[in-house]
């Protein structure tokens, strides 16, 4: 059974639930899915995203790439989720198991359909697809009526020191691995990717599904990579950084694993 995650809960709390209401479907290679839970929230330069779920989502989790990196895949969590500038739809992603090649979500414009009334409080109205489409193989279309209140995005809290004996600056030889992990992204090449995490985490994608991963592991990749800390014990090591595109910067957490003497990495995730 699925739990919520404390912050998720109180989030979910402070805001009266009789003022969400979601009714509709996703329809995500043939499987049908409900969307009966809506969250609204505004980020720093006033766009307001829109995300229609089968299961609760605090705001803190849609602006922090929560629903990318924590949910995506996991379980049954499937979704819509939209970025509106006044009522115009500048963005959008979905959310599904079924697209099990694409990590279990991927980002697609030019389809979604607004029509309703976004106030400085609050977003209702009807978000819909006129017909199904496709990207990579993967089909999907939607329909659903909402209406929620528009909450504020909090700052998000730093994150802890991790445990262990401190890393030197830059990472030290964790941080070369980490970065060497990157350049092999960017060259495209599986075998040298899969020599470069653990065993445990090549083994959760087929070759077939790793090469048709790769453009999107070359996008996503952190840019302008910065090593800000980091702590090795015993066998595990974590590293803290930035990566900074444009405008905007991600905090990460990178968990990395020695195995047969060398460190691989073993999981990552990012938030802004």
């Amino acid at each position: 059974m699925k739990t919520l995650s404390f912050v998720t809960l109180v989030a979910l709390l402070a805001t009266s639930l009789s003022a969400q209401t979601s009714s509709g479907t996703l329809t995500a290679n043939g499987k049908k899915t409900p969307l009966d839970h809506v969250v609204a929230v505004r980020d720093k330069d006033g766009r307001v995203h829109v995300v229609l779920t089968n299961e609760p989502v605090a705001a803190a989790q849609v602006l922090d790439h929560s629903l990318e990196f924590d949910l995506a895949g996991k379980g049954n969590f499937s979704g819509v989720q939209v970025m509106l500038e006044g009522d115009e739809i500048v963005s959008g992603a979905f959310y599904s198991p079924t697209f099990s090649k694409m990590g279990g979500s991927f980002s697609a414009t030019g389809m979604h359909k607004f029509e309703g009334k976004v106030t400085d409080a609050s977003v209702e109205g009807k978000l819909w697809m006129e017909k199904p489409d496709e990207f990579a193989e993967q089909t999907y279309v939607y329909n659903a009526k909402f209406k929620a209140p528009i909450e504020d995005y909090p700052k998000p809290v730093p994150p802890a020191a991790p445990k262990g004996k401190p890393l030197p600056a830059g990472g030290g030889e964790v941080g070369k691995a980490y970065r060497a992990y990157l350049k092999t992204i960017q060259a495209g090449n599986p075998a040298q990717i899969r020599a470069a995490v653990t065993a445990a985490r090549s083994k959760q994608v087929s070759d077939k599904d790793l090469k048709e991963m790769i453009p999107m592991l070359q996008l996503m990749a952190p840019k302008n990579l910065e090593i800000t800390g980091g702590a090795v014990d015993g066998d595990h090591a974590t590293l803290l950084a930035t990566s900074k595109d444009g405008n905007e910067t991600m905090h990460g957490t990178i968990v990395m694993a020695k195995e047969a003497g060398a460190w691989k990495v073993e999981q990552e995730g990012w938030k802004n």
